[in-house]
């Protein structure tokens, strides 16, 4: 039976829209990273899933009660009653992600609680739906850890690694923080980055700056995420497969099915560079754009990242 849920690290400038595309193929809904994805249609919960999740979140009384029928209908109580359970069900499996979420919410403080005192596998079963969580990088001493152990013990969920040469991601992402304001959003790594690039007058001069600053978006999700590319258990994807000849997108979906356990095969969706990579990158443009001096810090500063390069 294929995993209902899924955890995929892709690194900041990966092309993650067409990684995402496949994902929704195969029927799951994307969060994390991907939720703004206009593409993507909201996730109904299953046959059997409401119940659980309202008992976990309020009591077997409260559950049972919500669920009672009477003679008007469905309490009314039960959609937003529902609702609440799921935000919050998803904002603790966010915090055991590792992830960060903001200090003040519109969850139940007190179903939150509740929900973050569940084993890792029970939340993993109260998830609704099918979904694939999409994150920038996956820190080992960040996430949770009972998260890592249940993955360790039983590869539950399936891990995926998205990744691309540095250099794109490189270019990509300073393409994506100088361009149109309402694309970078309110992160406020992006509004700092953003306001660092624009003072800068060219692109070669941004390049440096981002070889330099070790805090550069994307460059510590890569540092922190490298594990993922050297355990034989995390499914690991470039871009360049995904955007290359059919024979290299038929392995790397091949690999995606296996660590689903999916009996497949969809189409892989083909490449729209316009869609899959807003910013214009194409697969080796990066390096074009990397003058010898770059390269030379490249070298210097992240020998370490070799790992994302592509050859």
């Amino acid at each position: 039976m294929p995993a209902n849920q899924l955890i995929v690290v892709s690194l900041p400038g990966s092309g993650t829209p067409l990684l995402s595309r496949l994902t929704r193929a195969l029927g799951y809904a994307s969060y994390g990273t991907m939720s703004g994805d206009p593409a993507a249609e909201a996730e109904r919960p299953g046959p059997g899933e409401v119940h659980p999740l309202l008992a976990a979140a309020y009591g077997a009384d409260r559950a049972a009660a919500l669920l009672r029928r009477t003679s008007g209908g469905v309490d009314a109580a039960l959609e937003p009653a529902f609702q609440q359970a799921v935000s919050a069900v998803w904002r603790v499996w966010w915090t055991r992600l590792g992830q960060p979420t903001t200090p003040v919410s519109r969850v139940d403080p007190g179903i939150e609680a509740r929900l973050a005192g569940l084993p890792v596998g029970d939340l993993l079963d109260l998830l609704p739906g099918r979904g694939c969580w999409y994150v920038t990088g996956l820190d080992l001493r960040r996430a949770d850890a009972e998260l890592i152990r249940t993955w360790h013990a039983g590869g539950r969920p399936p891990l995926v690694v998205h990744h691309r040469d540095l250099r794109d991601r490189i270019v990509s992402q300073i393409r994506f923080l100088t361009g149109p304001a309402e694309r970078v959003g309110t992160l406020p790594e992006h509004l700092v980055y953003r306001e660092i690039l624009t003072a800068l007058p060219t692109l070669d001069a941004r390049i440096t700056l981002a070889l330099t600053d070790p805090g550069f978006p994307g460059i510590p999700e890569a540092r922190s995420s490298q594990w993922l590319l050297r355990h034989p258990a995390v499914c690991s994807l470039s871009h360049e497969e995904l955007t290359g000849p059919a024979s290299a997108r038929d392995q790397a979906r091949a690999r995606l099915l296996g660590a689903l356990g999916h009996p497949g095969p969809p189409p892989l969706p083909a490449p729209r560079p316009a869609d899959d990579d807003p910013t214009g990158i194409a697969p080796g443009r990066g390096r074009d754009l990397f003058s010898d001096a770059h390269e030379q810090l490249l070298h210097r500063h992240h020998s370490d990242l070799t790992s994302f390069q592509y050859r």
